[in-house]
Parts: C-alpha cells; sequence; structure tokens
C-alpha cells in the first residue's frame, strides 16, 4: 500500500473512498480530510465522500489543500455531506475513512 502520509490526529491516510484521484495541479488526492464536532469530540472526517456528485469531488479537486483558506472554500453543501456520510458510519460502528477493500464509483 502507498504511503499518503498521515492525518492531522496521526492516523495514516489511506486511498479513500474513490482511490488516487488526479488533480488538475498534477498531484492525488485520496480522502481530502478535515476536523469537525462529533459528540463534543474534534473527530477528522473525509471529504471526499460516496454521497458526492462527480461535479462537487471534481471541485474539491480543484482547490489546493495547501491554501490557507482551503476550508474557506469548500461549500458548504460539500461539508454537510461529508459531516452526514460521517455520522452514518460513526452510527454503524464504523470509521468515517473508507477501509482498504471499500471502493465506490464517481457520482454523477
Amino acid at each position: 500500500m502507498p504511503n499518503y502520509g498521515k492525518r492531522a490526529d496521526n492516523t495514516e491516510k489511506g486511498s479513500g473512498y474513490f482511490g488516487e484521484l488526479k488533480r488538475p495541479d498534477g498531484g492525488i488526492s485520496t480522502e481530502l480530510s478535515m476536523g469537525i464536532m462529533i459528540d463534543n469530540k474534534e473527530t477528522e472526517v473525509p471529504l471526499l465522500v460516496p454521497t458526492l456528485t462527480k461535479k462537487e469531488v471534481n471541485l474539491l479537486l480543484a482547490l489546493d489543500p495547501k491554501d490557507k483558506t482551503f476550508f474557506q472554500k469548500i461549500p458548504e453543501s460539500i461539508i454537510k455531506k461529508a459531516v452526514d456520510f460521517a455520522n452514518y458510519r460513526i452510527s454503524q460502528n464504523k470509521s468515517p475513512f473508507a477501509s482498504e477493500d471499500e471502493r465506490y464509483p464517481l457520482g454523477e
């Protein structure tokens, strides 16, 4: 398995729900995560989730995650989908992040 680095909580990043996605700048993204409050605790969750449309995925990939204003540029609708999906996964006693055997096709 490739090394994608570590998340802010020091856990290993994985290949995400869609696998490696090519960014317009030539790089790749797999998870694009952010911290949110769940049960009064900051929890890191992926932004690239199966409930996004292909247009929303492409919008995220076009943003530069190294830009200080990255999170301010993410539409609220994408954040809501990521939070809802994370809450659903947690309610199923699963990690908000994809396991290595989970893959989803990109939506329309």
